[in-house]
């Protein structure tokens, strides 16, 4: 062997351990920086070569720089941490909604039965001015209480429409960022190296998109360029294309949003529920969930107390002798037509009987049949032919709405926020009755202790049984808003607790180790350190040969 092999020997060990310092440097360098992978330098011994003595080593080449990557437990992170998002968002807005459905003298039981309490002066003073005026403070206590609560629903509604607003202009611009990695992955089409660098940044592009929606990715083999798909299968990023995403009114309700997708024929709604998760789909949860039940449970409340009391007012007479007038007026029930209806077709909605309703929204539509009207999510159709459904009465108008269309039902969906009170003067109560001056009082004040929230009908008598008075039927609804938020609650910390694991298995294996870079980088430095005298003695045996041949 020649003093030019041993050269040779010495720059490729200099090579090899200068390209492992540097990898390492670089390791050290982005120890800090979120979605670096842990980068090596890969070395192989290079082919021997034959002579007469024996095959001789060439030393080592450096084959590739490569990063620490599992694709499975990438994609358990980002999955994981999806799931994180869509609990974290639903607890947080779940908690801000809680104070609604407050307890003590705070709270809307207390309020609902210090309006029958106050019934109880008029009982026993029919002709009191003073006793009637407490019961008409009492009404308006209980109309601002259901206001209030109803007005904070209505500024969750909004603090949701923002969100998913601030939201979507994030999932575009990542969408966006996406697409540009890809275009710049094009180019590099056919290269024996991977950009690792590049594709980390890709991999944190997908990571946080996944934060905001569920995600799925397919890898072009071709030029490596990534697609991103959500909703089922619905793209957003197609190689070098990004598809942006909007927010806008819901198809019956323009209060609420929808989540759309720009194609280039206009926007398409996205089904919420093939969301699966992420923070936009915790969004969209808990306005249609949520939100609908709180707003229902205040409106069902409302209905069956205005309803009861303005039924037994009717029932008496007021100091001037006159058949009592409402108490109390209500919010119109809602039809509202689906945006892609074909014609102008009038639904009327009226109650039927406030003890029947639930504290739901349903969906009318024709099943091919008939008419049919079905509480949501999920509920029975109910035929509109046979007669009120759940205490509402349902009615066609003209011009009849074309078999093929929706609508959506809110039988007491503005009944809080709409509540009134009617009665101006105090001599408006009707305390009495044809027989007795404080018969009807007796009647009202019986009220506290009857059952007025959703009762059941049996179909077969026509007999109203069960239901719940009112401040118990308050009592359910906090009960019902604390199940969830604590639900909530309870699901956000185990998915956190998920998705973490699921961080740390990746960094296990691509998370930088200061320790062990530490340890490289002396490894390396002796290495380059020993290559250097290779080199030196190799020189020295050179210019050994060459002062030989010159003497």
């Amino acid at each position: 062997m020649g003093a030019s092999a041993l050269l040779s020997l010495g720059v490729k060990a200099m090579e090899a351990n200068y390209a492992g310092l540097q990898t390492t440097g670089h390791n050290i360098s982005n120890a800090g920086v979120q979605g670096y992978s842990r980068q090596r330098a890969e070395l192989a011994t290079a082919p021997s070569q034959f002579n007469g003595s024996g095959y001789f080593g060439k030393g080592v080449d450096v084959v590739t720089v490569s990063r620490a990557y599992n694709a499975y437990l990438f994609n358990q992170q980002v999955n994981t941490g999806s799931q994180a998002a869509y609990d974290s968002v639903r607890a947080d807005h779940l908690a801000a909604l809680e104070p609604v459905f407050g307890g003590g003298e705070q709270g809307l039981g207390h309020s609902m039965g210090q309006l029958f309490n106050s019934l109880v002066d008029v009982a026993s003073r029919p002709t009191d001015l003073s006793a009637r005026q407490v019961v008409l403070a009492q009404a308006d206590d209980v109309v601002q209480r259901f206001a209030s609560a109803s007005q904070r629903v209505d500024d969750a509604q909004s603090r949701v429409t923002q969100a998913l607003g601030d939201a979507v202009r994030q999932v575009n611009d990542l969408a966006a960022r996406i697409a540009d990695v890809n275009a710049r992955l094009a180019t590099m089409q056919g290269a024996e190296h991977a950009p690792n660098d590049l594709l980390d940044q890709r991999d944190q592009l997908v990571t946080e998109l996944g934060s905001y929606l569920q995600v799925s990715t397919v890898v072009d083999a071709g030029n490596g360029t990534l697609s991103v798909f959500v909703a089922g299968g619905q793209r957003i990023v197609l190689g070098e294309h990004a598809v942006p995403l909007a927010v806008g009114p819901d198809a019956y309700d323009g209060s609420r949003s929808r989540l759309l997708v720009q194609e280039t024929d206009g926007q398409r709604p996205l089904h919420t529920l093939a969301l699966a998760s992420g923070s936009i789909a915790g969004l969209m949860r808990f306005q249609d969930d949520d939100l609908v039940k709180a707003r229902s449970l205040l409106g069902q409340m409302a209905q069956a107390l205005a309803g009861a009391v303005n039924t037994q007012q009717a029932a008496g007479l007021d100091m001037t002798g006159a058949v009592g007038a409402p108490l109390f007026t209500l919010g119109t029930p809602l039809a509202r037509p689906a945006a892609a209806n074909n014609s102008a077709g009038v639904v009327t909605l009226a109650v039927d009987n406030p003890a029947l309703l639930h504290a739901a929204e349903y969906e009318l539509y024709h099943d091919g049949t008939e008419w049919v009207a079905r509480e949501l999510p999920g509920g029975a159709p109910q035929a509109v032919a046979s007669g009120p459904v759940d205490g509402m009465a349902i009615g066609f108008g003209l011009p009849l709405p074309l078999p093929g269309e929706r609508f959506l039902l809110q039988p007491v969906g503005r009944a809080a926020q709409e509540l009134a009170r009617a009665v101006a003067d105090p001599r408006g109560l009707a305390a009495a009755t044809a027989t007795s001056e404080n018969g009807n009082a007796l009647a009202m004040v019986a009220l506290r202790d009857a059952p007025l929230v959703q009762r059941m009908r049996n179909p077969a008598t026509g007999v109203l049984s069960g239901g719940s008075t009112a401040t118990d039927a308050w009592s359910s609804a906090m009960a019902e808003m604390g199940v969830r938020v604590q639900g909530a609650r309870t699901a956000s910390e185990i998915s956190a607790s998920v998705a973490e694991g699921a961080s740390q298995a990746v960094a296990g294996i691509a998370g930088v180790n200061l320790d062990e870079e530490a340890a490289n980088l002396i490894h390396y430095q002796q290495g380059y350190q020993a290559a250097a005298k290779v080199l030196q003695v190799a020189q020295s045996l050179f210019d050994s040969l060459l002062n030989a041949a010159a003497g």
